[in-house]
């Protein structure tokens, strides 16, 4: 069917977005109340505070500003504070541990794993907070390594209500003539077995800060009842994050890369492409960071009797995107992104221009069990995609110009179980809506199954 010749695209496009994630309504409904909610929590942090300098003994007192500096995310107030307990009294076992957690926080690998280990050498340490050192020990340990590797994998089990990217109407365009589409073409479920993977190096050049850095991700899925239709893909990018000013500019990054993937459908390469790009980021205190960011990219997607109905072609496509994150308090944060795109294709009908919003809200929360040593999380978020193409396709409609405004929506609910075994579970729902019957369509996905972390 014609518009399979899309199915590659949208394939590569719904995998990305799952391999990496990003907000739903929860967005509009955080953001209205967190600044006045902000506000209360500096001026309780600063209340305590008068009390603490008044009460300098009072452990009561200290304990509680520390809490609420930390989830302000003033963690410097927070380790003042802890430590000036810890001077009057070297015994308290609790104290090192959330020392240890707070400079975790921080980056400072180096105080997390002092203050780590004093706790595990104490004898009144209780089992919990043993487990939860247990489990982030190893990650200070790596962070102080020259070279770091880490990963996420998952697999699992996704139901799809449009497994096949049938057309919602049930109906297509061919040379301007309205074709009905024979049941056995139109909208179906199927489920799939996937694999997710995403890979992480990170080594260290010298020692002002700068990291050559390589990612990783990649997908695969095997469908029950739509083999030809089975997506597996790739990207991969290397490049070196710069410190741009460390005494002017603490944190500020400059990132060069190249990047480059391929996609396959049915078992046959369908598009690949390569390029590099340019990323900029610059932190302001623990809440926020930001920066701007721009990608070539050289597409090519595979020639076939159906690539003339594709909405897109071999090219170059140029990317531009602001970025950044938001730690709204210790266990909330925001994170979005706007974009711009051009692509330019060997068919004009086939070259666009295309704008995106992103956003994911993420809020941790404590685990049922306390032997769970890592917190749960769920994650709403929104994408919204609007692409416009620079002329009609003749192949599909001489008299009319592709207009595509597609959006998903979902949710990503995390429960880890041990410190590298868990259970993640995605809801999403996507839409496509078209002036071309081709492209019109939904789809509501469930995707489920264990993820392993190292």
């Amino acid at each position: 069917m014609v518009f399979w010749a899309d199915l590659g695209f949208r394939a590569k496009t719904n995998a990305a977005s799952r391999a990496g994630g990003l907000l739903a309504m929860a967005v509009i409904v955080g953001l209205g109340s967190a600044a006045p909610a902000a506000a209360q929590d500096v001026a309780e942090q600063n209340r305590l505070y008068q009390q603490m300098v008044r009460n300098p003994t009072n452990h009561d007192i200290t304990f509680e500003y520390a809490r609420v500096a930390t989830a302000n995310t003033d963690y410097e107030a927070a380790i003042g504070a802890l430590e000036r307990l810890l001077f009057y009294n070297p015994r308290l076992t609790r104290v090192k541990y959330e020392l240890g957690a707070l400079y975790f926080r921080l980056g400072s690998y180096e105080m997390a794993k002092r203050y780590f280990k004093e706790a595990l050498a104490s004898p009144d340490l209780d089992p919990v907070t043993r487990g939860r050192i247990e489990a982030y020990l190893p990650d200070a340990n790596k962070q102080l390594q020259p070279s770091r590797f880490s990963g996420f994998f998952q697999t699992g089990i996704r139901s799809q209500s449009n497994a096949n990217y049938a057309p919602a109407s049930g109906s297509l365009l061919s040379g301007g003539t309205l074709f009905a589409l024979p049941t056995s073409s139109q909208k179906k479920s199927d489920v799939n077995w996937f694999g997710l993977a995403g890979l992480a190096h990170d080594y260290d050049l010298n020692s002002r800060g700068d990291v050559l850095e390589t990612r990783f991700a990649g997908y695969l899925t095997a469908q029950d009842r739509f083999s030809d239709l089975n997506v597996g893909l790739f990207d991969i990018s290397v490049g070196p994050r710069i410190a741009l000013a460390p005494e002017l500019l603490p944190g500020a990054t400059i990132k060069p890369y190249i990047v480059g993937g391929n996609t396959w459908v049915g078992g046959s390469s369908y598009m690949s492409t390569g390029g590099a790009g340019v990323a900029l980021n610059f932190p302001s205190g623990t809440r926020f960071a930001w920066g701007p960011s721009f990608e070539w990219r050289h597409a090519d997607f595979t020639s076939s009797p159906l690539q003339t109905f594709s909405g897109y072609g071999s090219g170059n496509w140029y990317t531009g995107a602001v970025g950044g994150s938001w730690q709204i308090s210790q266990t909330v944060r925001l994170e979005g992104r706007g974009l711009y795109r051009r692509g330019d294709s060997d068919l004009i009908y086939q070259s666009f221009d295309g704008w995106g919003l992103e956003a994911a809200l993420t809020w941790e929360f404590a685990p049922p069990f306390v032997s769970i040593p890592r917190n749960w999380s769920i994650s709403p978020y929104f994408k919204y995609a609007s692409t416009r193409f620079d002329a009609a396709n003749p192949n599909i409609d001489p008299a009319t110009v592709r207009h595509d405004d597609r959006w998903s929506a979902g949710a990503i609910f995390n429960t880890p179980i041990t410190k590298a075994i868990g259970f993640t579970t995605t809801l999403q729902y996507d839409r496509n809506n078209s002036n071309l019957p081709n492209y019109r369509l939904n789809n509501f996905s469930v995707i489920a199954g264990p993820t392993f972390r190292f």
